[in-house]
Protein backbone atom coordinates (compact mmCIF):
# COMPACT_ATOMS: atom_id res chain seq x y z
CA UNK A 1 0.00 0.00 0.00
CA UNK A 2 2.78 2.29 0.62
CA UNK A 3 4.85 1.56 -2.60
CA UNK A 4 1.56 2.37 -4.51
CA UNK A 5 0.84 5.48 -2.87
CA UNK A 6 4.34 6.47 -3.52
CA UNK A 7 3.96 5.60 -7.10
CA UNK A 8 0.97 8.00 -7.28
CA UNK A 9 3.24 10.52 -5.55
CA UNK A 10 5.78 10.53 -7.67
CA UNK A 11 3.43 10.15 -11.07
CA UNK A 12 1.56 13.36 -9.84
CA UNK A 13 4.88 15.01 -8.63
CA UNK A 14 5.59 14.53 -12.67
CA UNK A 15 2.58 15.75 -13.86
CA UNK A 16 2.46 18.83 -12.31
CA UNK A 17 6.07 19.48 -13.51
CA UNK A 18 4.69 18.89 -17.34
CA UNK A 19 2.14 20.52 -17.39
CA UNK A 20 4.15 24.03 -15.63
CA UNK A 21 6.78 23.29 -18.44
CA UNK A 22 4.22 23.73 -20.95
CA UNK A 23 2.14 26.59 -19.64
CA UNK A 24 5.60 28.17 -20.05
CA UNK A 25 6.28 27.19 -22.84
CA UNK A 26 2.53 27.98 -24.35
CA UNK A 27 3.05 30.35 -27.61
CA UNK A 28 -0.08 29.97 -29.41
CA UNK A 29 -3.29 32.31 -28.48
CA UNK A 30 -5.70 30.14 -25.95
CA UNK A 31 -8.79 28.96 -27.77
CA UNK A 32 -9.36 26.95 -30.80
CA UNK A 33 -7.90 28.03 -34.30
CA UNK A 34 -9.90 28.37 -37.65
CA UNK A 35 -9.19 24.77 -38.38
CA UNK A 36 -9.97 25.41 -42.19
CA UNK A 37 -7.25 28.23 -42.96
CA UNK A 38 -4.19 26.60 -43.66
CA UNK A 39 -3.56 22.83 -43.82
CA UNK A 40 -3.11 20.79 -40.12
CA UNK A 41 -1.53 18.00 -39.39
CA UNK A 42 -3.28 16.66 -36.11
CA UNK A 43 -1.86 13.61 -33.82
CA UNK A 44 -4.70 11.75 -32.18
CA UNK A 45 -2.81 10.00 -29.23
CA UNK A 46 -4.34 6.37 -28.39
CA UNK A 47 -1.31 3.83 -27.20
CA UNK A 48 -3.26 1.57 -24.80
CA UNK A 49 -5.70 -1.40 -25.47
CA UNK A 50 -7.60 -2.85 -28.77
CA UNK A 51 -10.95 -1.65 -26.95
CA UNK A 52 -9.93 1.96 -26.36
CA UNK A 53 -8.72 2.35 -30.13
CA UNK A 54 -11.91 0.99 -31.01
CA UNK A 55 -14.63 3.14 -29.02
CA UNK A 56 -12.63 6.25 -30.36
CA UNK A 57 -12.50 5.31 -34.36
CA UNK A 58 -16.04 7.29 -34.50
CA UNK A 59 -14.56 10.57 -32.60
CA UNK A 60 -11.04 10.46 -34.54
CA UNK A 61 -13.01 9.82 -38.29
CA UNK A 62 -15.33 12.51 -37.02
CA UNK A 63 -12.18 14.94 -36.98
CA UNK A 64 -10.44 13.94 -39.35
CA UNK A 65 -13.41 14.53 -41.66
CA UNK A 66 -14.37 18.14 -40.03
CA UNK A 67 -12.18 20.18 -42.75
CA UNK A 68 -10.36 19.21 -45.71
CA UNK A 69 -7.58 20.70 -44.01
CA UNK A 70 -7.26 18.54 -41.25
CA UNK A 71 -4.35 15.52 -42.04
CA UNK A 72 -5.23 13.02 -38.94
CA UNK A 73 -2.09 10.70 -37.81
CA UNK A 74 -3.15 8.07 -34.57
CA UNK A 75 0.13 6.93 -31.89
CA UNK A 76 -0.71 3.82 -31.37
CA UNK A 77 0.41 0.61 -29.80
CA UNK A 78 1.36 -2.44 -30.62
CA UNK A 79 -1.56 -4.09 -29.41
CA UNK A 80 -4.07 -1.91 -31.37
CA UNK A 81 -2.20 -0.25 -34.10
CA UNK A 82 -3.83 -2.52 -36.30
CA UNK A 83 -6.83 -2.18 -35.81
CA UNK A 84 -6.44 1.10 -38.21
CA UNK A 85 -5.24 -0.88 -41.52
CA UNK A 86 -8.13 -0.30 -43.36
CA UNK A 87 -9.43 3.05 -41.69
CA UNK A 88 -9.23 5.16 -44.90
CA UNK A 89 -8.98 8.77 -42.41
CA UNK A 90 -6.16 7.85 -40.65
CA UNK A 91 -2.92 9.33 -43.13
CA UNK A 92 -0.11 7.72 -40.68
CA UNK A 93 -0.12 5.65 -37.43
CA UNK A 94 2.65 5.35 -35.80
CA UNK A 95 3.43 3.01 -33.34
CA UNK A 96 4.52 3.50 -29.94
CA UNK A 97 5.42 0.66 -27.06
CA UNK A 98 4.88 2.55 -23.61
CA UNK A 99 6.57 -0.72 -21.62
CA UNK A 100 9.75 -0.20 -23.22
CA UNK A 101 12.31 2.53 -22.69
CA UNK A 102 13.95 1.98 -25.62
CA UNK A 103 11.10 3.14 -27.80
CA UNK A 104 10.57 6.70 -26.04
CA UNK A 105 13.59 8.39 -27.33
CA UNK A 106 12.86 7.57 -31.25
CA UNK A 107 9.23 8.34 -30.47
CA UNK A 108 9.75 11.58 -29.45
CA UNK A 109 12.29 12.45 -32.11
CA UNK A 110 10.08 11.43 -34.86
CA UNK A 111 7.18 13.30 -33.58
CA UNK A 112 9.20 16.14 -33.58
CA UNK A 113 10.44 15.83 -36.94
CA UNK A 114 6.87 15.70 -38.24
CA UNK A 115 5.95 19.26 -36.95
CA UNK A 116 2.54 18.40 -36.05
CA UNK A 117 0.31 21.50 -35.64
CA UNK A 118 -1.78 20.18 -32.85
CA UNK A 119 -2.28 17.00 -30.47
CA UNK A 120 -5.00 15.37 -29.20
CA UNK A 121 -5.22 13.77 -25.42
CA UNK A 122 -7.21 10.33 -25.49
CA UNK A 123 -7.25 10.23 -21.97
CA UNK A 124 -10.68 12.11 -21.12
CA UNK A 125 -11.41 10.74 -17.61
CA UNK A 126 -7.44 11.14 -15.48
CA UNK A 127 -4.30 12.32 -16.72
CA UNK A 128 -1.68 10.23 -18.05
CA UNK A 129 1.78 10.89 -17.26
CA UNK A 130 3.16 8.70 -20.55
CA UNK A 131 0.46 10.98 -22.70
CA UNK A 132 1.74 14.27 -21.18
CA UNK A 133 4.86 13.42 -22.01
CA UNK A 134 4.07 12.18 -25.42
CA UNK A 135 2.17 15.82 -25.74
CA UNK A 136 5.46 17.84 -25.04
CA UNK A 137 7.57 15.53 -27.01
CA UNK A 138 5.24 16.32 -30.02
CA UNK A 139 6.04 20.52 -30.03
CA UNK A 140 2.57 20.87 -31.42
CA UNK A 141 1.51 24.44 -31.35
CA UNK A 142 -2.05 23.41 -30.15
CA UNK A 143 -2.46 21.06 -27.71
CA UNK A 144 -6.17 19.85 -27.01
CA UNK A 145 -8.06 18.03 -23.82
CA UNK A 146 -10.70 17.48 -21.67
CA UNK A 147 -10.78 20.48 -19.28
CA UNK A 148 -11.67 19.88 -15.48
CA UNK A 149 -9.17 17.35 -15.04
CA UNK A 150 -6.60 19.40 -12.82
CA UNK A 151 -4.28 19.77 -16.02
CA UNK A 152 -5.25 22.54 -18.02
CA UNK A 153 -2.59 24.56 -17.79
CA UNK A 154 -0.97 21.94 -20.23
CA UNK A 155 -3.28 22.46 -23.22
CA UNK A 156 -4.68 25.99 -25.12
CA UNK A 157 -7.83 24.07 -26.75
CA UNK A 158 -10.03 23.43 -23.94
CA UNK A 159 -13.26 21.61 -23.91
CA UNK A 160 -16.19 21.08 -21.13
CA UNK A 161 -16.20 17.25 -19.95
CA UNK A 162 -19.53 14.95 -20.55
CA UNK A 163 -20.97 15.80 -17.33
CA UNK A 164 -23.59 12.80 -17.30
CA UNK A 165 -22.58 10.22 -14.26
CA UNK A 166 -23.95 7.14 -16.57
CA UNK A 167 -21.78 7.93 -19.08
CA UNK A 168 -20.36 5.43 -21.61
CA UNK A 169 -16.28 5.77 -22.69
CA UNK A 170 -17.90 6.56 -26.32
CA UNK A 171 -19.78 9.88 -24.79
CA UNK A 172 -16.50 10.93 -22.52
CA UNK A 173 -14.54 10.38 -25.73
CA UNK A 174 -17.15 12.55 -28.11
CA UNK A 175 -16.45 15.62 -25.84
CA UNK A 176 -13.37 16.23 -28.17
CA UNK A 177 -15.05 16.62 -31.22
CA UNK A 178 -16.19 20.05 -30.58
CA UNK A 179 -12.66 21.23 -30.28
CA UNK A 180 -12.65 20.63 -34.28
CA UNK A 181 -16.26 22.38 -34.73
CA UNK A 182 -17.61 19.04 -34.78
CA UNK A 183 -21.43 18.61 -33.55
CA UNK A 184 -22.10 16.05 -30.69
CA UNK A 185 -24.40 13.49 -32.70
CA UNK A 186 -24.45 9.69 -32.47
CA UNK A 187 -23.55 8.95 -36.01
CA UNK A 188 -20.35 11.38 -34.66
CA UNK A 189 -19.78 9.04 -31.99
CA UNK A 190 -20.36 5.80 -33.34
CA UNK A 191 -17.27 3.40 -33.19
CA UNK A 192 -16.94 1.77 -36.71
CA UNK A 193 -14.12 -0.47 -38.19
CA UNK A 194 -13.22 -1.24 -41.95
CA UNK A 195 -12.26 -4.29 -43.31
CA UNK A 196 -10.65 -4.89 -46.39
CA UNK A 197 -12.12 -7.32 -49.12
CA UNK A 198 -9.36 -10.31 -48.38
CA UNK A 199 -10.43 -10.08 -44.81
CA UNK A 200 -14.03 -10.23 -44.92
CA UNK A 201 -13.77 -12.92 -47.49
CA UNK A 202 -11.81 -14.56 -45.36
CA UNK A 203 -15.01 -14.37 -42.59
CA UNK A 204 -16.67 -15.77 -45.58
CA UNK A 205 -14.98 -18.92 -45.88
CA UNK A 206 -14.70 -19.54 -42.34
CA UNK A 207 -19.05 -19.87 -42.40
CA UNK A 208 -18.49 -22.29 -44.80
CA UNK A 209 -20.63 -20.35 -47.18
CA UNK A 210 -23.88 -21.26 -45.47
CA UNK A 211 -25.97 -17.67 -45.60
CA UNK A 212 -29.31 -19.42 -45.27
CA UNK A 213 -28.04 -20.63 -41.65
CA UNK A 214 -28.24 -18.48 -38.25
CA UNK A 215 -24.33 -17.83 -37.92
CA UNK A 216 -23.53 -17.12 -34.25
CA UNK A 217 -19.92 -16.74 -32.78
CA UNK A 218 -19.34 -16.98 -29.55
CA UNK A 219 -15.60 -15.55 -28.07
CA UNK A 220 -14.60 -17.47 -25.05
CA UNK A 221 -11.41 -15.41 -24.74
CA UNK A 222 -11.46 -13.32 -21.39
CA UNK A 223 -8.43 -11.08 -21.68
CA UNK A 224 -8.30 -11.29 -17.37
CA UNK A 225 -9.06 -13.74 -14.84
CA UNK A 226 -11.85 -11.98 -13.75
CA UNK A 227 -13.87 -12.22 -16.78
CA UNK A 228 -13.58 -16.08 -17.34
CA UNK A 229 -16.89 -18.07 -17.54
CA UNK A 230 -16.71 -21.76 -17.28
CA UNK A 231 -16.29 -23.85 -20.70
CA UNK A 232 -19.67 -25.90 -19.87
CA UNK A 233 -21.25 -22.61 -19.37
CA UNK A 234 -20.69 -21.60 -22.92
CA UNK A 235 -21.45 -25.27 -24.31
CA UNK A 236 -24.96 -24.70 -22.52
CA UNK A 237 -25.45 -21.25 -24.01
CA UNK A 238 -24.58 -22.94 -27.61
CA UNK A 239 -27.04 -26.27 -26.57
CA UNK A 240 -29.90 -24.08 -25.50
CA UNK A 241 -29.34 -21.93 -29.13
CA UNK A 242 -29.76 -25.08 -30.89
CA UNK A 243 -32.82 -26.03 -29.45
CA UNK A 244 -34.49 -22.86 -30.46
CA UNK A 245 -32.71 -22.90 -33.74
CA UNK A 246 -31.82 -25.98 -35.24
CA UNK A 247 -30.05 -24.53 -38.51
CA UNK A 248 -27.85 -22.12 -35.93
CA UNK A 249 -23.90 -22.60 -37.17
CA UNK A 250 -21.85 -21.76 -34.42
CA UNK A 251 -18.33 -20.45 -34.82
CA UNK A 252 -15.57 -20.66 -31.89
CA UNK A 253 -13.22 -18.31 -31.01
CA UNK A 254 -10.26 -17.60 -28.40
CA UNK A 255 -7.00 -15.86 -27.73
CA UNK A 256 -3.71 -18.35 -28.86
CA UNK A 257 -3.33 -18.97 -25.33
CA UNK A 258 -6.98 -20.10 -24.60
CA UNK A 259 -7.14 -22.34 -27.95
CA UNK A 260 -7.78 -25.17 -26.20
CA UNK A 261 -10.42 -23.94 -24.06
CA UNK A 262 -12.06 -22.61 -27.36
CA UNK A 263 -11.54 -26.08 -29.38
CA UNK A 264 -13.41 -28.30 -26.26
CA UNK A 265 -16.29 -25.32 -26.10
CA UNK A 266 -16.63 -25.74 -29.85
CA UNK A 267 -16.39 -29.66 -30.18
CA UNK A 268 -18.97 -29.92 -26.87
CA UNK A 269 -21.07 -27.19 -28.30
CA UNK A 270 -22.19 -28.74 -32.07
CA UNK A 271 -19.50 -25.67 -33.34
CA UNK A 272 -16.24 -25.54 -35.20
CA UNK A 273 -13.13 -23.65 -33.46
CA UNK A 274 -11.43 -21.15 -35.92
CA UNK A 275 -7.77 -20.17 -35.77
CA UNK A 276 -7.65 -16.28 -36.46
CA UNK A 277 -4.65 -15.23 -37.44
CA UNK A 278 -4.82 -11.78 -36.16
CA UNK A 279 -7.28 -9.62 -34.50
CA UNK A 280 -8.81 -8.44 -37.55
CA UNK A 281 -9.35 -11.60 -38.70
CA UNK A 282 -11.88 -12.15 -35.44
CA UNK A 283 -13.33 -8.61 -36.09
CA UNK A 284 -14.44 -9.99 -39.45
CA UNK A 285 -16.31 -13.18 -37.85
CA UNK A 286 -17.68 -10.72 -35.72
CA UNK A 287 -19.26 -8.34 -39.35
CA UNK A 288 -20.16 -11.29 -40.82
CA UNK A 289 -22.56 -13.07 -37.69
CA UNK A 290 -25.84 -12.76 -37.18
CA UNK A 291 -25.22 -12.67 -33.29
CA UNK A 292 -22.22 -12.61 -30.90
CA UNK A 293 -21.61 -13.77 -27.43
CA UNK A 294 -18.50 -12.73 -25.56
CA UNK A 295 -16.86 -11.89 -22.29
CA UNK A 296 -16.15 -7.89 -21.98
CA UNK A 297 -13.71 -7.68 -24.55
CA UNK A 298 -12.53 -5.94 -27.68
CA UNK A 299 -15.12 -8.12 -29.19
CA UNK A 300 -17.56 -6.77 -27.75
CA UNK A 301 -16.29 -3.27 -28.95
CA UNK A 302 -16.35 -4.93 -32.13
CA UNK A 303 -19.91 -5.92 -32.40
CA UNK A 304 -20.85 -2.31 -31.26
CA UNK A 305 -18.83 -1.02 -34.44
CA UNK A 306 -20.33 -3.03 -36.62
CA UNK A 307 -23.64 -3.13 -34.80
CA UNK A 308 -24.03 -6.44 -35.01
CA UNK A 309 -26.37 -8.44 -32.35
CA UNK A 310 -24.59 -9.47 -29.34
CA UNK A 311 -25.09 -10.20 -25.95
CA UNK A 312 -21.99 -9.25 -22.85
CA UNK A 313 -20.95 -10.17 -19.76
CA UNK A 314 -19.29 -7.49 -17.49
CA UNK A 315 -17.89 -7.44 -13.98
CA UNK A 316 -19.40 -5.35 -11.43
CA UNK A 317 -19.14 -1.68 -12.34
CA UNK A 318 -17.58 -1.98 -15.63
CA UNK A 319 -20.98 -2.00 -18.10
CA UNK A 320 -21.95 1.16 -18.12
CA UNK A 321 -18.43 2.71 -19.41
CA UNK A 322 -17.18 0.07 -21.61
CA UNK A 323 -20.63 -2.42 -22.55
CA UNK A 324 -22.46 -2.40 -25.71
CA UNK A 325 -22.63 0.97 -27.16
CA UNK A 326 -25.27 1.74 -30.44
CA UNK A 327 -26.16 -2.16 -31.20
CA UNK A 328 -28.92 -4.02 -30.33
CA UNK A 329 -28.35 -6.64 -27.41
CA UNK A 330 -28.11 -6.56 -23.52
CA UNK A 331 -24.76 -5.85 -21.59
CA UNK A 332 -25.05 -8.25 -18.82
CA UNK A 333 -23.80 -6.76 -15.67
CA UNK A 334 -22.56 -9.44 -12.95
CA UNK A 335 -22.30 -7.98 -9.30
CA UNK A 336 -19.36 -9.43 -8.13
CA UNK A 337 -15.57 -8.74 -9.39
CA UNK A 338 -15.45 -11.86 -11.26
CA UNK A 339 -17.93 -13.65 -13.47
CA UNK A 340 -17.21 -17.13 -11.86
CA UNK A 341 -20.82 -17.25 -10.14
CA UNK A 342 -22.45 -15.22 -13.03
CA UNK A 343 -25.29 -18.05 -13.54
CA UNK A 344 -26.25 -19.94 -16.75
CA UNK A 345 -30.16 -19.00 -16.41
CA UNK A 346 -29.16 -15.30 -16.39
CA UNK A 347 -27.40 -15.57 -19.55
CA UNK A 348 -30.07 -17.82 -21.29
CA UNK A 349 -32.49 -15.12 -20.73
CA UNK A 350 -30.33 -12.49 -22.03
CA UNK A 351 -29.74 -14.48 -24.77
CA UNK A 352 -33.02 -15.05 -25.58
CA UNK A 353 -34.00 -11.37 -25.44
CA UNK A 354 -31.58 -10.35 -27.98
CA UNK A 355 -32.53 -13.43 -29.52
CA UNK A 356 -35.97 -12.52 -30.08
CA UNK A 357 -35.91 -8.89 -30.10
CA UNK A 358 -32.69 -8.22 -32.11
CA UNK A 359 -31.40 -10.75 -34.05
CA UNK A 360 -34.91 -12.18 -35.85
CA UNK A 361 -36.29 -8.62 -36.41
CA UNK A 362 -32.85 -7.97 -37.73
CA UNK A 363 -33.14 -10.51 -40.23
CA UNK A 364 -36.91 -9.33 -41.03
Amino acid sequence: MRLKRLELWWRGLWIRVLVRLMRQKNSAPVGRPDWGAQPRRVLFLRHDRAGDMILSTGVMRAIAQSYPTITLDVLASPANAAILDAAEYVEDVVVFDKKQLSSYLPTALRLRRIHYDAVIDCMVTAPSLTTLLLIFASGARYRVGIAGRGNDAAFNVTVPAETRPDAHMVDLLGALAPAFDVERTAAHQQPVLELTESERAWAEASWANEPANWRVLINVSAGTSARLWADDNYVAVMHHLRSREPEIVFRVIGAPAESLRAERVAREGGGEFVRTPSIRHAFALVATADFVFTPDTSIAHAASAFRTPAVAMYVGGSAERWGLYGTAGESVEHPEPTLETLSVERMLRAVDGAWNYAVISRRG
